[in-house]
């Protein structure tokens, strides 16, 4: 099986056009979230997506190949490209109307420490989640992005939780998905 990855990418406002089509051609979904960066204080998008090994590989090809460095001037100062943080996912649940179930097996040792549950909803049903999740004793934060191809308005959810607790914030995700009247 082709090992699910989370990627990060950040890229500057005046490459995200051309870097998101090419992307969309390219069949490689992702979620646009407008950021800026910390020492410029200059706007940029950051890209989210959930991608295989093999679209990971392309989806850094492709960003390669329409983010470019530039200089600003008066400042005389190199910025851009793109910086993409590739990192392995755990697991990968889907929960709702469709019938398939995607499950990344478990790690069969348990760990210790915190784990990061990104959860992607439909924005109308994003405050159902979110107070479920606080009425169970999650803390989650919560962030206004869009969708790929429709661009329609998504929630996405940080969930910090301990190692141990992982199963259950994502069962209480799936009730709380599963009570929505869609």
């Amino acid at each position: 099986m082709n090992q699910q990855m989370l990627m990060f990418a950040v890229i500057q406002s005046e490459d995200a056009k051309a870097a998101i089509q090419t992307l969309t051609q390219a069949n490689l979904r992702f979620i646009p979230i407008s950021s800026m960066s910390g020492s410029l204080h200059k706007g940029n998008v950051t890209l989210l997506s959930g991608l295989n090994r093999d679209e990971a590989s392309r989806a850094v090809k492709v960003l390669a190949a329409n983010c470019r460095e530039r200089t600003l001037v008066p400042l005389d100062i190199r910025v851009g490209g793109t910086t993409a943080f590739v990192l392995p996912v755990e697991r990968a649940v889907q929960f709702g109307a469709q019938q398939e179930i995607t499950t990344l097996e478990a790690p069969k040792e348990k760990e210790d420490g915190m784990k990061l549950i990104l959860a992607i909803a439909p924005e109308e049903h994003s405050n159902e989640i979110l107070n479920a999740l606080v009425a169970a004793q999650y803390r989650a934060t919560l962030i206004s992005t869009t969708g790929g191809l429709l661009r329609k308005g998504n929630a996405t959810m940080l969930i910090g939780v301990e190692a141990e607790k992982v199963d259950g914030a994502l069962a209480c995700l799936e009730d709380a998905c599963a009570a929505i009247t869609l």
